[in-house]
């Protein structure tokens, strides 16, 4: 399995610390994060040791600038909405739409975030980074709820829903379920995210 690992990667361009973030992501939606030693993680980065820590003094911070890096990445694509003037139900669609491409298009990445959003891996000095520098998400919640397009719950809970349902829409494309179309499937899962 490790040659195989090893093979997913050039180690010949690129910069050393993204060669490590690209290899810990693989790694830890692969093996898992407690799986995953950091002399795994840097073999495969094609560094030595001594430059993982250089650039990650351990492993708690490699998965927390992971973290981070990806949700704004994400978020970018998410929240980059060229019509704010939209109705509220438009943008949050839209937006739906917009990770679900994102995580066809990135679906490491989208695993890694499925896997360690609640996770107790991710510090909580990062998860309440990631709060404050997306509590923009948090205020499009709040509003839908306010509108009535949300059903009258907490914003935890919608954005553990919605979470769950773009999650599954992500696993059942990558499956190439033959019943549905990739539209239908679309579709049918944002549909359950609404009143």
């Amino acid at each position: 399995m490790k040659n195989n690992i090893l093979s997913h990667f050039d180690t010949n361009t690129g910069d050393k610390r993204e060669k490590i973030l690209k290899a810990a992501l693989h790694l830890f939606t692969t093996l898992g994060f407690h799986a995953t030693p950091t002399s795994l993680i840097s073999k495969t980065a094609g560094v030595s040791t001594g430059t993982l820590f250089h650039y990650f003094p351990d492993k708690q911070t490699l998965i927390d600038e992971l973290y981070l890096s990806i949700k704004k990445e994400m978020c970018g694509v998410v929240g980059n909405e060229e019509n704010p003037a939209l109705p509220t139900k438009a943008q949050l669609e839209r937006g739906f739409i917009r990770y679900i491409e994102w995580g066809m298009a990135n679906p490491e990445k989208a695993c890694f975030l499925s896997q360690f959003h609640h996770s107790p891996n991710i510090s909580d000095a990062v998860q309440s980074r990631a709060y404050e520098e997306f509590r923009w998400i948090t205020e499009m919640y709040s509003r839908a709820i306010r509108e009535g397009i949300f059903t009258d719950h907490p914003v935890s809970y919608h954005m553990i829903m919605v979470a769950q349902i773009l999650s599954g829409v992500l696993e059942l494309l990558s499956l190439g379920e033959e019943e549905m179309s990739a539209d239908a499937i679309i579709a049918a899962g944002i549909e359950k995210i609404f009143k």
